[in-house]
This record gives C-alpha cells, structure tokens and sequence, in this order.
C-alpha cells in the first residue's frame, strides 16, 4: 500500500491506489457504505482525499459512497506534468470503471470544480449529475476580467502561474511552508491575505479542531505541492472543453460573501452551460454541513443508474 509522501495515514482512512494503463499510479478513498449511491469529489485547491468529519456527517446520513481521487502530483498520485484540466476525466473513466461504476455524480469545490465540468463534459451519459461550487470559469473565458475581485494573493498566485512554474513554485512552497507551520501551531492553514469570509474562518477553524487535522495539512500542502503547482497553472491555461456542450444536469453554487472566486466567475457559468441551476450558499467560499447536506441531496436526487460493485484488488 502506497501512502501520503507526507506521512502514514491514520487508521481511520483506507488510502487505496490504482496503476494506470500509462504507469502512473492514482491515488484514491472511498466513503460511506459500499452499497450507497456513488458520487465523486474533486477537492479544491490544495487538498487531499483525506476528508475531515465534519465533511463526511452528510454522506453517511444520506447514504452516499463518496468517491475521492487525489489529481496527478497530490499524496501518491504520480504527477502529470503540464497536465490541463480536462485530463481529470479520462484518469476517472479508467477508475469508476475499476469499481465497476457505470454511472455517478459528481462534485468539485472551488479548484475541483472545473475537473468536475471536465468530466460532465468528457464522460457524458455516465454522469448523473454535476455540481459546480464556488468554482473559477475558463481563464480565457470571453468578456470576464478573471482576477477582477479576487483577494490579493490569488492574484498574486496567479500572476506568478502566469508566468510558468520556475516563477510560481517559490511561491507555493513558502504558502505551503507557512499552512504547516499554522497547523502545528493548533491555528488555521490559510493566510489571511486570502480574504475569507468570518462564517469561512469558523467552518475551517471547527476543522483545526478536529482529530488529523495536522495530517491532513500536510498531505494537502507538503506531500502534495506538485499537484497544487500544476492545479495552479492549469487555471491560467485553456480547459480543452467547451462548457457551452455539457449536456447532463448541473448546478453552480456560489457564496454571496466569497473572495476567492468572484460572482462574474459564476455568472459565465451560469450563462454558458446550458439549463445551468443556480443555487446559492450562506456565506462565502467553504461550505458548512447544512449546505453540503443539501448539495448532496440535490446530487443524488436525480436517477443514478447501476449501484456501486465492491473494490477489490489492485489495492497496494
């Protein structure tokens, strides 16, 4: 069994990996009860498939099995440099069809969110639905000035990833230096030049609280700072998809208090994916578990076709 670079996994997680027909492993955690209605998420930028309680009350009230993948250079995912958003989708046809998952939902938050779009628009019938929340839209999108609104140092992200990864990479490494070093102190892994919301600061400063917190930082930041270096860069690089020919259900959730990704960001996906549903959430960018109480009934409230099969094997 392959583990976080960042250190071991606690007893309570089941880390699982699965080797690529190309060779490169991904790493993945599945949630919930094996025969509940399955349902993918993309975590946001950084992140782990490593979820903290609070973010798992939902899924084993409603019945879900949650499915969640570290991207290409996260925890033991092998990087796939230069990799764009749209890659997202074919590393997850290879492992729904693994777990013999024909058809899903799927959800990505913030940063995950334009993988889960990449996937509505690559995987096609075989995605029930899709959520968007409090994501970015296309860095090229037409007529949005994209960093217009953002906190100071998104933007500050951003404009070194514009410039490449010799450019960004310092960057990412102090931010991820100093989350770790938050996180030992007991504190929050997030700087405050970010701008968030209070109600974003209480939902994250409940998650300091809770058990494995320092080990889920580190495997977000420490062990995962390829995966954030190449996230980053992603954004500022064409999706490879056009949005505009999504045709399975999607609703875009945005926070009316949210700094990190502005409301004209939500408003081009609104505009540009056909039939889109605007739902929107109390606060700003980190949901609580009332909201994702609801996010995930609205996933799972549609047909989900053929229930999830055991994982068995390739498991190392």
């Amino acid at each position: 069994m392959s583990h976080s670079r960042a250190e071991v996994a606690p007893d309570e997680y089941d880390p699982r990996v699965l080797r690529l027909p190309d060779g490169r492993d991904l790493a993945y955690c599945l949630y919930g009860p094996e025969d509940g209605a399955p349902v993918v998420f993309f975590y946001g930028t950084p992140g782990t498939m490593f979820l903290a309680p609070d973010r798992l009350v939902a899924v084993d009230e409603l019945g879900i099995r949650l499915l969640v993948v570290d991207r290409p250079g996260y925890g033991a995912s092998t990087r796939l440099p230069g990799r764009g958003v749209a890659a997202a989708a074919g590393d997850l046809a290879v492992l729904a069809g693994h777990l013999g998952w024909d058809r899903f939902a799927v959800w990505g938050g913030s940063g995950g969110g334009p993988h889960a779009l990449a996937c509505a628009a690559g995987l096609g019938d075989r995605i029930a639905r899709c959520a968007c929340v409090v994501s970015p839209a296309p860095f090229d999108a037409e007529g949005l000035d994209w960093l217009d609104g953002m906190s100071a140092l998104n933007v500050e992200e951003f404009t070194h990833a514009l410039a490449g990864e010799a450019a960004y990479r310092p960057l990412a490494e102090q931010l991820a230096r100093s989350a770790v070093a938050a996180a030992e102190r007991g504190g929050l892994a997030v700087a405050d030049d970010y701008d968030l919301a209070e109600s974003d600061r209480a939902v994250l400063a409940a998650q300091a609280r809770s058990p494995g917190h320092l080990f889920r930082t580190k495997a977000a930041y420490t062990g995962g700072i390829d995966g954030c270096v190449d996230d980053v860069i992603a954004f500022t690089r064409p999706w490879n998809f056009d949005a505009g020919r999504i045709r399975v259900p999607v609703s875009v959730w945005y926070g009316p208090d949210d700094a990190l990704c502005p409301r004209a960001h939500t408003d081009w996906l609104l505009q540009h994916i056909p039939d889109a549903e605007p739902q929107e959430l109390p606060g700003g960018h980190v949901l609580d578990e009332p909201s994702l109480h609801r996010l995930y009934t609205w996933l799972t409230s549609g047909p989900q076709g053929s229930a999830v099969t055991p994982d068995i094997g390739l498991r190392r």
